[in-house]
């Protein structure tokens, strides 16, 4: 940690002996210990809030994608659902098929559609409109 071999501890523990003597040097080697184990006791604190608040803010994230996610699925829905009555307004012609049966058609065929187009896109072809 800061790159202390054996002949430079031995100079050191020399020092304190001098200058603290042999009577006093376990007194401060235990409050050094001490100080030691309070320091990594604080540091473990300060890491498991830390910790504790990443937690929180990833949990808040994921609630924030999922209500925008449920938001996005709610106008897309009700875009279609406009989208298929101003079909079905517009769609004067008496077909063989029951309402209901041509909007489950025209749902299932842009979803289609839309998957084609998808498909495109991922595989890095340009869809075609038209």
């Amino acid at each position: 940690m800061f790159n202390i071999g054996l002949p430079e501890l031995l100079i050191i523990a020399a020092i304190a002996l001098i200058v603290f003597g042999p009577n006093k040097l376990p007194e401060l080697a235990r409050a050094f210990g001490r100080a030691m184990r309070e320091f990594k006791k604080a540091t473990e604190e300060v890491k498991e809030s830390f910790e504790a608040e990443t937690k929180d803010l990833e949990e808040l994230k994921s609630t924030i994608t999922d209500e925008e996610l449920t938001g996005f699925l709610e106008e897309t829905t009700s875009e279609l659902r406009e989208e298929i009555s101003t079909q079905l307004e517009d769609s004067d012609s008496a077909e063989s098929a029951p309402p209901e049966e041509q909007s489950i058609q025209s749902s299932t065929d842009q979803i289609e559609h839309e998957k084609k187009e998808e498909s495109k896109e991922a595989k890095g072809e340009i869809p075609s409109h038209g």
